[in-house]
């Protein structure tokens, strides 16, 4: 997520935030229907973007710069200091809107992955988006073949995620679609076994990975897979 501190025609700090609604919603006021929309919006393919605000009285700003700068100043732990100072002021934001925008496909997208495919080359998509959202792109950019079957590893414990991984085991054929939640506990608990299993799926989709976890994959790829 980004921000910025901005002052108002009116004269009001007005603390404006962005971010994926994974990284928004702790950070916002509840909203009923902001993870409804998310997922109607992501299952048209479109990539979501939470908008939101936070209007500070000038001493709450004052008290913040103080601790922002101070912590700029410091030798060691710099950077945690100041991502702590932001964190404090990242709280009980107002929600604005949320937006929903096609990524396009750059031209010959489709027909390369295709011919990819054809080819036997096996081709990972490692990305930020919903599941929905990059289950919808993997389809429609032709990196999932027609009818070809799909399974979604999504488990919030090491229980879940080695059931479901036994479960893939038996789906040969099958592309991957696994989030970043997920993916962490493979990689923590049976990291070897996962590259091994995954490396012979047609294609495999990474969802909400985090860019470590983009770095991660393409290291335990050289080490297991050797590729």
């Amino acid at each position: 997520r980004m921000g910025i501190i901005v002052r108002t025609p009116e004269g009001r700090i007005a603390l404006y935030m962005k971010g994926s609604d994974a990284a928004m919603t702790p950070i916002v006021q509840f909203s009923d229907w902001l993870e409804e929309e998310c997922g109607n919006l992501a299952r048209k393919g479109l990539r979501t973007l939470v908008v939101a605000v936070k209007y500070l009285q000038p001493s709450e700003y004052a008290a913040f710069s103080q601790r922002y700068e101070a912590a700029k100043r410091q030798v060691h732990d710099r950077d945690a200091q100041m991502r702590n100072a932001v964190e404090e002021l990242e709280c009980n934001l107002e929600l604005l809107g949320l937006t929903g925008v096609e990524d396009r496909l750059q031209d010959q997208v489709s027909s390369t992955l295709e011919t990819l495919r054809n080819a036997g080359v096996r081709v990972w998509m490692l990305t930020g988006d919903k599941v929905e959202t990059a289950t919808c792109i993997a389809v429609s950019s032709h990196l999932f073949a027609r009818n070809q079957p799909v399974f979604t590893l999504q488990a919030r414990n090491k229980e879940e995620a080695e059931e479901q991984f036994n479960r893939f085991q038996k789906r040969p054929g099958a592309c991957l679609v696994i989030d970043g939640e997920s993916l962490s506990i493979c990689t923590d608990n049976f990291a070897r076994q996962f590259i091994e299993v995954a490396c012979n799926c047609p294609s495999v989709v990474c969802c909400r990975c985090a860019p470590t976890q983009k770095a991660l994959i393409v290291r335990l790829l050289k080490l297991y897979a050797k590729k």
